[in-house]
Formats: structure tokens, sequence, C-alpha cells
């Protein structure tokens, strides 16, 4: 499955997510919440969620990587 790994920052995006069971630790699968924001800088604000264990971190793009995004959010369905 595809997800937004790729635009989190660095510890977001090679991090794992925490468990209280002893369970082998999962990376982050990063996938968008739906809420955006545009901030100053021609920037786009994104929420994401981890489809494993539901932390919810921001992260931004630009306005032009943001309209290539939303092409790929078809696959993320």
């Amino acid at each position: 499955m595809a997800t937004l790994n790729h635009i989190m920052p660095g510890k977001l995006n090679e991090g794992f997510c925490e468990r209280k069971e002893k369970q082998p630790k999962n990376p982050h699968a990063w996938l968008p919440s739906g809420q955006t924001r545009a901030i100053i800088g021609d920037q786009i604000a994104l929420e994401c969620y981890c489809r494993h264990c539901n932390l919810r971190e921001w992260t931004r793009t630009s306005r032009i990587e943001f309209e290539m995004l939303q092409d790929y959010w078809k696959e993320l369905r």
C-alpha cells in the first residue's frame, strides 16, 4: 500500500510505532487525515496519521508538490 512517508521529516519517516505489548515494532505508515492549511511562503501544511498506531503529525510541502500528491492520494484509498 502506498504511504506518505516520503514527505514526512526524517525522524518521523524512519521512526517506529510505540507499543505497550511485547510485539515487534512496526515502522510508521503515514496516510493523509484530510486536514490541510495554507501557510506563508506558498506552502501547504498536511496532517497525517500512522495507520498502525494512529499517531498524528503535521508536515509541510510546496504548493506544486501538493498538487502532485492529490493524484497520488487516489492510490491510497
